[in-house]
């Protein structure tokens, strides 16, 4: 069977944007505010330390795993209308310095008898 795969490479600015995105929404337990940076904590698996400026100008630190940061991108992807598959299994990672969001299927459909 042929796998599909979709992979979104972040730059460091554009990871800031999709928590900046992430830390508007109310329905998730990451602090409303502002993301003002972040460092990976832990390669394998990933986790983040990210500081959020709240409202009322308060900093606090943040700790993302792997299963937050999908969450995170599946959000940014909605709300800038980048499609997502809902059938696919979702990952982060790092990768060449970059955050890779990938997203995998297992196509059945696809067949070498031609």
């Amino acid at each position: 069977m042929a796998i599909e795969i979709r992979r979104i490479l972040l730059e460091q600015h554009e990871v800031q944007a999709v928590l900046n995105v992430y830390a508007k929404l109310e329905e998730n337990n990451f602090p409303i505010g502002f993301v003002v940076g972040f460092e990976i904590k832990e390669e394998v698996p990933l986790t983040l330390f990210v500081s959020v400026q709240l409202p009322n100008g308060e900093q606090v630190g943040v700790e993302m795993d792997e299963e937050s940061l999908v969450d995170a991108m599946i959000h940014f992807c909605i709300a800038t209308k980048v499609p997502v598959s809902r059938k696919s299994k979702k990952t982060m990672k790092l990768k060449d310095d970059k955050l890779s969001f990938d997203m995998s299927l297992i196509n059945p459909s696809f067949s070498t008898n031609i």
